[in-house]
Order: C-alpha cells, then sequence, then structure tokens
C-alpha cells in the first residue's frame, strides 16, 4: 500500500518537480553565461531565495490543496494507516525539493566546475541548500497541516520564515560573542548555510553543534507533525 501511496503523490507533485527543474536551470544558465557577477556570487543570489521558495511551493501540495479539494478525507478514509499517508507525503514532498537542486547542481558541475570555483565549494554548496531546505519545509509542514487552501499555507510558511529571520537578527551578536548564543543561534535553520564552508573555516565544535541541534530539532518536528496528523479529521462532503 505505502508504494500506491508514493506513486499516487508522485503523479500528483511531479509538475511542480518539472517547473522548479526548469526555473532553476535556467535561472543559473543566464546568470552563469552573463557572467555579469562571479559565479560565487550568481549561485548564492540564485541559491539561497530558492531554497526559500521551494518548500513552500512544493508543501503546499501535500495537504492544503488535497482539503481544499476534499480529497484528503476520502483518502483518510480508505483501508491505509495514517502513518503510511503520512510517510509517503513526506518522502515524496522531500523528493520535490531535492530532485531539482540535484539536477542543477550536477549540471553547474558539469558546466563550470573549476572555472571560479572547486568542486568542493559546489557540493558544500549543494549540501547547504538542501539541508536547509528540509529542515525548513518541516518547519513549514507542521506549522501549515492544518491550513484548508494553498493560501493559507503560504502565509503560514511566510511567518515560520519572518520568525527564523527576526530570530537570527536578534541573537546575531550574541552569537558571536557568547558560547550559549552559539547553541541559541543554532536552533535557526539558517545557521545550517554556514556548513557549506566547514571543511575550510569551521571548527569542528561549531559544525557539531549545529548538526546535534538541527537533528534534535528535526526529531521534534517529524513527532509533532505525526501527532497533529493523528488528530486531524476530515468530513467527506
Amino acid at each position: 500500500m505505502l508504494k500506491a501511496l508514493l506513486w499516487k503523490e508522485w503523479h500528483e507533485q511531479r509538475w511542480r518537480v518539472a517547473l522548479a527543474t526548469v526555473w532553476l536551470l535556467g535561472m543559473t544558465a543566464i546568470g552563469l553565461r552573463t557572467r555579469i557577477l562571479s559565479d560565487a556570487m550568481i549561485l548564492g543570489m540564485i541559491g539561497l531565495p530558492t531554497a526559500v521558495i521551494l518548500p513552500a511551493f512544493m508543501g503546499m501540495g501535500l495537504f492544503a490543496s488535497e482539503r481544499k479539494d476534499g480529497t484528503l478525507a476520502h483518502l483518510m478514509a480508505q483501508p491505509v494507516s495514517r502513518r503510511q499517508i503520512l510517510i509517503a507525503k513526506v518522502i515524496v514532498g522531500l523528493l520535490t525539493y531535492v530532485t531539482p537542486i540535484v539536477i542543477c547542481g550536477v549540471a553547474v558541475y558539469l558546466a563550470v566546475g573549476g572555472r571560479e570555483l572547486p568542486a568542493s565549494y559546489l557540493a558544500g554548496g549543494t549540501a547547504a541548500m538542501i539541508a536547509f531546505g528540509v529542515i525548513l519545509f518541516a518547519w513549514q509542514l507542521l506549522a501549515g497541516l492544518r491550513c484548508r487552501r494553498e493560501e493559507t499555507y503560504v502565509l503560514a510558511s511566510a511567518i515560520v520564515l519572518g520568525g527564523w529571520i527576526m530570530h537570527g537578527l536578534v541573537v546575531d551578536e550574541w552569537n558571536g560573542t557568547q558560547y550559549l548564543g552559539r547553541w541559541i543561534w543554532a536552533m535557526n535553520p539558517f545557521a545550517v548555510v554556514e556548513l557549506m564552508d566547514a571543511w575550510e573555516y569551521r571548527q569542528a565544535s561549531e559544525i557539531w553543534i549545529i548538526a546535534a541541534v538541527q537533528g534534535l530539532i528535526l526529531a521534534g518536528l517529524g513527532l509533532g507533525l505525526w501527532l497533529r496528523f493523528r488528530r486531524l479529521r476530515e468530513s467527506r462532503s
């Protein structure tokens, strides 16, 4: 049954993957071909907005659109456990986010790898972009699970993003001067972006702090998502 659910979700979300891949490849190709700025700046200007926008774009099709259309109630009425429904939706949601980034990362490496940036930098940037988006996706999915419209889900996602931006602005200076501030900063998904140059400029303690804190947060978000989905009630019209 899980295989059937995965196929159903992929069949419904694959257009988002195609659209995101074409958009990301197109923007990257135009930027790298014009060479108005350095490759690092171009990739950064494209990568960070992509990692911010794509999680909400992919996530809003998992629950909000189905609740709006009334199909989630019919799905939950089928002889399949909620655990399998949630697992299938989360796996496909993550795949729809990761796939365009991996495809674009490979394309960039084949096209301009070594021109200005070493392969290690491209790999680190791609990994950081994926990790940041996955964490943001989890936060936004938890916040928007009960949304019945895609627009409401996007609003909830924007509130989550805005909250973490404000958090980063508040603790930024404290992070650099206080040991406790590093732990508080490590709670922020944006802290993951720092790991793209971890092997060159970061101390091992900084890497482990961010990895440990974000790992615990992801586990907590997964548990919270399951508890909220288990209590979700849908009525068929």
